[in-house]
């Protein structure tokens, strides 16, 4: 494959595309992993409503530093999403717009629904709605919003996928870094987007499967760990590939 792209001088060079993209990525994975699987799991006790009520309460400020985590995770998409477009037109400029857009949707759902975070800090720290509603009724709709937020992170997780393997595609044409890192970013991203919607169509049975797994020796959930390798770690062998290594350059897009 070749690239017959001459660098416009308002674009940044590939080089420096990719270290943007690697930089972003590994942040707004940190930010991810705080909110997703450090203070979600510890404040939001399943369908224990009046569990994650107070959970939230006596621990409203890392609730919110977790929502503050996310916004600034979006901000960070938005720069990687810069950044992969500028380094992934020149290889299919459609495609790249395509996944472009799919992203952009993805951080505006994900700003959308931290508002219901937001007020679920405003039902529990006090301000008035502990008198406007029973303990019951208050317990239920902060059960409510954080239900709210689960399902928007799965249609956010949607997209997401949507956009990345759109992206991940474009990595594997383009050749920029090794063929198997391109397709192990490419099937995690597919199997990201195969999951949400195996759950939008089958909760009870991905429910079940979940719980089963949960349930299995610690050498099988190692063995599947690696199995899903692509889901868990592709975006930060990818982040740090693009960071350290950065990309192969086309004779073509070379700059003077």
């Amino acid at each position: 494959m070749s690239h017959t792209m001459t660098l416009r001088p308002d674009a940044f060079s590939p080089r420096q595309a990719a270290a943007i993209a690697g930089a972003a990525y590994l942040i707004t994975d940190a930010g991810a992993i705080f909110s997703e699987l450090y203070v979600r799991p510890m404040l939001v006790a399943g369908g224990d409503a009046a569990r994650t009520a107070s959970n939230i309460a006596a621990h409203a400020q890392m609730f919110r530093g977790s929502l503050v985590a996310d916004l600034l995770s979006g901000a960070g998409v938005v720069i990687l999403n810069l950044a992969l477009f500028e380094l992934l037109a020149p290889v299919h400029r459609s495609l790249a717009r395509l996944a472009a857009f799919w992203r952009l949707v993805e951080v505006a759902i994900g700003a959308a629904i931290t508002v219901s975070g937001f007020m679920v800090l405003s039902l529990v720290s006090g301000s008035g709605y502990a008198q406007a509603f029973q303990p019951r009724e208050l317990q239920a709709l902060v059960r409510l919003l954080v239900a709210a937020q689960a399902s928007g992170y799965g249609i956010m997780l949607l997209f997401f996928s949507l956009g990345s393997t759109t992206y991940c595609y474009l990595l594997v044409r383009s050749r920029y870094i090794p063929r198997p890192l391109a397709l192990l970013a490419l099937g995690g991203s597919a199997m990201v987007a195969l999951f949400v919607l195996a759950r939008m169509l089958f909760p009870a049975s991905v429910a079940a499967a979940v719980a089963a797994v949960r349930g299995l020796p610690a050498v099988a959930l190692v063995s599947l760990g690696v199995i899903l390798l692509p889901i868990l770690a592709f975006e930060i062998l990818l982040g740090t590939w693009l960071l350290v290594k950065g990309v192969r350059i086309p004779q073509q897009l070379e700059t003077p």
